[in-house]
């Protein structure tokens, strides 16, 4: 959208349609979520009777819609959607690269083609098979998208190391050599570069053809990128004024505006210790290994509290029959009274180890409660990251983080959770349908898993619900909602349930979207099978039939004003930062 760089940046968002501005306050990053978005702007356009706002809207469209290409620059399908609107105002230059896009990503047909063997391959988890079939497959085929875009997917999912570099490799070798593809090529290599730390090769990708890539991916694309490397590099001074500059080109970025704001506000780095006294509580059932490497990284953070004093540790053993007690063993030989520890002849599920270690005398003396899952690896600012967000929402329910992928951290496994309705929930079905396999069909938007992290979820904000990963509680909040569900036991959702009930009570979540702890437990590739997911796929079914869809409804009603309050701020923020006078 033509910008004018003086004009108020809250201003320009609050111009934006109501419905659209709801839909990207939820995020403004994941190609698929952005892809919605853009085809709600074009069909605003489409009824718009005033032909500058049907321009204007078709200007926005076409912005949004190339963002979430250059999220995912090797997407046939995406590409070939883009172009079936004819009614988008693209250049030349964005044509070209979606129509070489469109034209090569074919993917394979019959027996012959090789994606039953690929999904075989997947199902076992295979990855150094996978990784030499892909290559065998590009090869076959260099000119073809399909197998190069399964190949860049599976390197993120490898994480750093050797695998993922082959798969770096055979997914961009020679993408260059063909003039449509020059900027998928910048793109994904300045991708590369930003995931292994290399500032310096990612500027460069991004800069040395910045026209090409601004008339390709919108105006704004890859100087945002530009900034959120600086960002992620500690370089804020140099990053806000380009941020300022590319919100005011595309101010439909509601999470680029709250990044910049808590970098403007210093919010970013702050670091407060939390009220004490504080107990930090595990619970864990025959992990004894993974309980030894998360007890490692939570005993060298810092956990001092506001006062002097130091935060409490209590482990309670669910029943384990592994090394796990040899593990608590050494612990309490080096940790000596920091740690309390519980052992219970048998495994009662994670809601009742939670409301167990609630009820303990320890925890009924401390202020600040911390539920710790066993299998994260903590950072040293951990608590005080905490802290720092409790004492900017000092009403909320639960504080918690982003949660990523031990081994490919650039992949996120939750951030800050907000409620939506799938669009093709019918509306009217009576509230409870116990033939569906969703009888009251309401989740958590999904916009984080469409990617790498960019850093687009960079920061401190009010959520409908934070996963119990890592999550920390004032102790007369926790109380005054009650306990976990034991009806979600032995594990999943109880934490999402518990924060449905502290909105009912009038307290929202909040996401200290600075603080990134690593998880063990993979998702993608390696998700739970078997006993583990039926269970999962139970406490879904029972925990939506636990509110009904009037309940949800006003949840999202008072999400939506929330967020868009939250957004309006950060750019009357930026705004305010930015005046001159």
């Amino acid at each position: 959208m033509p910008a004018d760089l003086n004009a108020s940046l809250a201003n320009a968002w609050l111009a934006l349609p109501e419905s659209l501005r709801q839909r990207l306050a939820l995020a403004s990053t994941g190609w698929r979520h952005l892809a919605l978005a853009g085809a709600e702007c074009l069909r605003l356009a489409r009824t718009a009777d005033d032909p500058a706002e049907k321009s204007r809207l078709q200007v926005l469209a076409a912005d949004i819609l190339l963002w979430a290409f250059g999220e995912n620059p090797l997407s046939g399908p995406l590409a070939a959607e883009i172009l079936s609107a004819a009614d988008l105002p693209l250049c030349n230059a964005a044509r070209t690269s979606l129509s070489a896009v469109a034209t090569h990503w074919r993917a394979p047909e019959g027996k012959e083609g090789g994606l039953a063997y690929f999904e075989r391959l997947a199902q076992r988890r295979d990855t150094r098979k996978l990784a030499d079939f892909l290559a065998g497959q590009v090869q076959k085929d260099p000119a073809g998208l399909f197998w190069r875009e399964k190949a860049l997917a599976l390197a993120l999912y490898s994480g750093a190391g050797e695998l993922a570099e082959f798969l770096e490799a055979t997914a961009l070798e020679g993408l260059s050599g063909t003039p449509g593809f020059v900027p998928a090529s910048r793109m994904l290599r300045a991708q590369a570069a930003f995931l292994r730390g290399d500032l310096n090769a990612c500027l460069h990708e991004l800069t040395i053809e910045l026209p090409l890539l601004q008339d390709v991916y919108g105006p704004a694309f890859a100087a945002a990128r530009a900034g959120l490397a600086l960002l992620s590099a500690g370089e804020d001074t140099a990053a806000l004024p380009l941020l300022r500059d590319c919100l005011a080109a595309a101010p439909w970025q509601a999470g680029l505006a709250q990044v910049a704001a808590d970098a403007q506000n210093g919010l970013r780095h702050r670091l407060t210790p939390p009220p004490g006294p504080a107990l930090i509580m595990l619970y864990s059932w025959n992990k004894s290994a993974d309980l030894d490497a998360t007890l490692a990284s939570l005993f060298a953070s810092d956990l001092s509290t506001k006062g002097g004093g130091r935060a409490r540790v209590m482990v309670l053993d669910n029943g384990s029959s592994d090394e796990t007690a040899q593990v608590l063993d050494a612990w309490q030989g080096r940790a000596g009274e920091s740690l309390l520890r519980m052992d219970l002849p048998v495994n009662i599920g994670a809601p009742a180890a939670r409301n167990w270690l609630a009820a303990t005398p320890e925890a009924k003396a401390a202020e600040i409660l911390v539920y710790l899952d066993d299998d994260v690896d903590l950072p040293p600012d951990w608590l005080h990251r905490l802290g720092a967000a409790l004492e900017a929402h000092p009403d909320t329910g639960v504080v918690g983080c982003r949660v990523a992928d031990h081994q490919a951290p650039h992949l996120l496994q939750n951030v800050a959770g907000h409620l939506v309705v799938p669009p093709d929930a019918p509306e009217d079905r009576p509230d409870l349908d116990f033939q569906s396999l969703a009888p009251n069909p309401f989740r958590l938007a999904d916009a984080h898993l469409q990617g790498p992290d960019w850093g687009l979820f960079d920061f401190v904000g009010a959520c409908g619900s934070v996963t119990g990963c890592c999550h920390l509680f004032r102790r007369a909040a926790f109380d005054a909602v009650g306990p976990f569900s034991l009806a979600l036991g032995p594990s999943q959702y109880d934490d999402f349930e518990r924060d449905l009930r502290m909105l009912a009570a009038g307290r929202v979540a909040v996401c200290q979207g600075h603080l990134r702890v690593r998880h063990r437990k993979r998702s993608g590739l390696a998700a739970q099978e078997g006993d583990a997911s039926s269970n999962a796929f139970g406490n879904r079914y029972k925990m939506q039939t636990m509110h009904t869809r009037e309940e949800i409804a006003g949840f999202i009603a008072a999400q939506a004003l929330r967020l868009g309050e939250a957004v309006a701020g950060a750019f009357a923020l930026l705004d305010r930062a930015g005046d001159p006078s």
